[in-house]
C-alpha cells in the first residue's frame, strides 16, 4: 500500500496529460490541483481506483468534454522515490494512462 505525499503525472500514449499533488493513506486516495480534485481507494498491494473530478478552469483534453472520470490503475513499480502504475479509464477503454509519482514526504506520525 503506497503511503505518503507525492506529486503525481498523469501520462497518456499521446502527451503528458496533468499532475497534481496527492496523498495516499490507510483511508484511500486524496488530491488536486487548481482545476481537478483525486479521490479514490487501494485495495491490496497494487491496485488503485481512482475518480478525477473536474472543478473548474481547462479540462484535461484528452478526457473529452466528461466532468468526471473513473481510472483503474495496477502498480507496475514501488521505489523509495516513487512508484509507477498503469491501467485505463472506464468510460474510454481505449486511453490507457501511466500514473508516475515522485515521493515528496511522509506522512505525519
Amino acid at each position: 500500500m503506497l503511503q505518503g505525499i507525492y506529486l503525481v503525472t498523469f501520462q497518456s500514449s499521446l502527451a503528458t496529460v496533468g499532475e497534481g499533488i496527492v496523498v495516499f493513506d490507510a483511508c484511500g486516495v486524496h488530491g488536486a490541483n487548481e482545476t481537478h480534485v483525486f479521490r479514490g481507494l487501494q485495495a491490496g498491494a497494487g491496485r488503485l481506483t481512482v475518480e478525477i473530478l473536474h472543478l473548474g478552469g481547462e479540462k484535461y483534453p484528452s478526457f473529452g468534454a466528461l466532468d468526471s472520470i473513473n481510472l483503474d490503475l495496477e502498480v507496475t513499480e514501488r521505489t523509495p522515490e516513487g512508484f509507477r502504475a498503469l491501467g485505463g479509464i472506464r468510460e474510454s477503454k481505449n486511453i490507457r494512462l501511466h500514473v508516475v509519482g515522485r515521493r515528496l514526504a511522509a506522512l505525519a506520525e
